[in-house]
């Protein structure tokens, strides 16, 4: 909590002010991080631009973003409710008129790519090129699944009218 202080330009005793101990103080951090990273993707008009969005924050935030998918796998398989990975089910369900349940898979396949998407890109300025290249990659990936999704919906639809 010292080095926590040093760096936040205070006392050590005023930190325990606010938090009780480092997991507080951690939890803390992962809350702003998520509400952020939330946030930043309410702007998002379609699925991929909500991968986009999500691909920006992490460049910008990539400490935060470690902190939050340290626990996202435990938090995904014990069905946690998360915000963001929930908003793009939603705006899924908004694009492709389907029920949210039916998006299950297609939604964890685009946060897997995003996420390990974010994994994989170098950090600094002397690795912006194949960052960026890692990102385009995702990002064509992501409508390619997104295409696939539409075109298997549209066809159900008319298997039904026929």
């Amino acid at each position: 909590m010292r080095a926590v202080a040093r760096a936040a330009k205070t006392t050590t005793p005023t930190v325990y002010q606010r938090f009780r101990d480092k997991r507080d103080l951690k939890h803390f951090l992962e809350e702003r991080a998520r509400q952020e990273l939330y946030d930043t993707l309410q702007s998002a008009d379609t699925a991929l631009d909500v991968c986009r969005k999500a691909l920006n924050f992490i460049s910008a935030h990539g400490n935060e973003y470690r902190l939050l998918a340290e626990d996202w796998g435990v938090r995904y398989a014990h069905r946690t409710p998360m915000r963001s990975y929930d908003y793009l089910r939603r705006m899924l369900a908004k694009e492709l008129k389907v029920e949210r349940q039916q998006l299950d898979e297609l939604t964890f396949q685009l946060f897997a790519l995003v996420h390990g998407t974010a994994m994989l890109r170098p950090v600094g300025e002397e690795h912006k090129q194949i960052a960026a290249a890692l990102t385009e990659a995702c990002l064509k990936a992501c409508s390619a699944l997104l295409k696939a999704a539409t075109a298997h919906v549209r066809s159900g639809s008319k298997r039904k009218h026929h």
